[in-house]
């Protein structure tokens, strides 16, 4: 009775933790909008600037929590090879974003921060040969409408059916979430083998490497307003370093399914601040393509999370039945055989630390 009591208390303080996450994380759209465009207050700061002071300051706050993590020594060849490929696609996707951002609305982008669900569900399904059950498709179909066809749809209507800018740069924000999905799929080689905090930090710089090479490289300068540098600083810090704590610390207090259903919520979040700090408009099909989103969401995972509770609520039972330590490792594993989730299931779920970032 006192262990179930101490769980469910964890249990409550990882909610608690994840929705945090959530609404840091979604500072990232509202403080990053204003500073994208040209106006008479502030100078218009170029994506690619942008990206590397975010990516630059973060592995700054995560190196100080690396002293107990696994050295770079560990880290073999292949290891750093991989490690460029996610700093690629991971600087590729926040670039490709801010592009994106920079013509559409924080409320829009806040609407498509869940796309990499959907491609990470696709390119999982592809790695994985495995197909959706019929239960499946439906939610899988409501994100679709609710994310990409209603939003773009509503836009090309206003837009006469033009490809106009806005058009244009919700396609890039969708575009972003491909790449980020892609960048999910590679972390699953190195998230499983080393501390994420280390892998953090040191996509951080590597992110920050690629960034501060395409602007030497293009010679971009580095224009901005020391009004807005507390502005980034937020976004390094709060929208991805503490976001990032935060949902690591709800991970392990209620595992992986609850917690990234939770952390979808960062589109609630990211439409409310548009609203309130941004002063943009929110409609009624804004409204209806967020409920869509959501709800598709909590129906495909949902089924997820039944087997994730099943499977620790069998472990705890075989813990209090048998206090041989030697033997309920044995019984565990043979367990995690029989219940684990699905493979495609586990890379949907993974995105995890770097989804949080």
């Amino acid at each position: 009775m006192i262990s179930r009591e101490i769980f469910s208390k964890k249990s409550k303080h990882g909610y608690y933790f994840i929705i945090i996450a959530a609404a840091l994380s979604a500072l990232i759209h509202v403080i990053s909008k204003p500073m994208l465009e040209n106006s008479e207050y502030s100078v218009e700061i170029n994506p690619i600037v942008m990206a590397f002071l975010i990516y630059f300051i973060c592995g700054i706050f995560f190196t100080p929590l690396t002293k107990k993590s696994h050295a770079i020594s560990k880290f073999g060849k292949k290891d750093w090879i991989f490690m460029g490929f996610i700093g690629g696609s991971e600087i590729s996707a926040l670039i490709t974003y801010f592009y994106g951002l920079s013509t559409s609305t924080a409320v829009n982008a806040s609407i498509f921060s869940n796309s990499e669900i959907i491609f990470g569900l696709i390119i999982a399904m592809l790695v994985f040969k495995e197909k959706l059950h019929i239960k499946e498709c439906i939610p899988f179909s409501m994100i679709i409408i609710g994310m990409m066809v209603i939003p773009i749809g509503n836009d090309l209507v206003q837009n006469d059916l033009r490809l106009g800018n806005m058009v244009t740069g919700d396609l890039l924000i969708i575009f972003s979430g491909f790449l980020y999905a892609v960048d999910i799929t590679l972390c699953k080689y190195v998230g499983d083998r080393f501390d994420v905090k280390r892998v953090t930090q040191i996509v951080s710089f590597v992110c920050a490497t690629i960034a501060i090479s395409i602007i030497a490289l293009f010679q971009i300068p580095m224009d901005m307003d020391l009004s807005q540098l507390p502005g980034i600083i937020v976004m390094s810090v709060l929208g991805t370093g503490m976001s990032t704590l935060f949902f690591l610390v709800g991970l392990k207090l209620i595992g992986a399914v609850r917690t990234v259903l939770l952390y979808s919520t960062t589109s609630v979040f990211g439409v409310l601040f548009s609203g309130i700090i941004l002063s943009e408009t929110i409609t009624t099909i804004d409204v209806i393509s967020l409920v869509l989103v959501l709800a598709g969401i909590f129906l495909l995972r949902n089924k997820l999370a039944e087997g994730e509770h099943d499977e620790n609520t069998l472990q705890e039972n075989i813990q209090e039945k048998t206090p041989n330590r030697s033997r309920p490792i044995k019984r565990r594993n043979r367990i995690s055989k029989t219940l684990m989730p699905k493979k495609i299931s586990e890379n949907i779920a993974f995105q995890g630390w770097i989804g949080a970032g």
